[in-house]
């Protein structure tokens, strides 16, 4: 009776219903954005999903070692987030034994407890700037064969 059981039951292909699934959240998600103000242009289905494949791509590639953009920007010491702290003086060489010990003693401890409250929020807004910046290397990506397509290079 087995053998006879799985040979009633039709095939089901897994990629299909992957497919049928992604595409029925991606149509909700759709939907939603819509009703809470999104663009009027999600209104087109076939648009909003090569949006979406655009952002994946760059969600996807967001590692900092794969992007173009942090090597345009320059010195990461001018845009990068800098959470280390520096404890030092201008003043001549008695006042600043004083200050830099008030600091160390006093300054120091609430601004460590500060960093340690607010570590997360680094971490997570150095993901974020990591996947936009990766979202705006595919999009000028995207842009470029544009270009090339409409005027093909000489």
């Amino acid at each position: 009776m087995t053998d006879s059981a799985t040979e009633l039951r039709p095939a089901v292909s897994v990629d299909a219903v992957m497919a049928d699934l992604q595409g029925r959240v991606r149509e909700r998600l759709r939907a939603d954005l819509l009703r809470h103000g999104a663009s009027p242009s999600f209104a087109d289905a076939q648009l909003f999903a090569d949006v979406e494949r655009v952002l994946h791509a760059g969600v996807d590639s967001g590692t900092s070692n794969a992007l173009l953009l942090p090597e345009l920007l320059g010195d990461p010491a001018t845009w990068r987030l800098e959470t280390a702290l520096h404890l030092d003086s201008h003043r001549a060489s008695a006042a600043a034994a004083v200050v830099t010990f008030v600091k160390r003693r006093l300054v120091l401890p609430v601004v460590r407890w500060l960093f340690e409250y607010n570590r997360d929020n680094f971490e997570r807004q150095r993901r974020v700037n990591a996947v936009l910046f990766a979202c705006v290397q595919e999009l000028a990506i995207e842009t470029a064969k544009l270009r090339q397509e409409v005027v093909p290079p000489k």
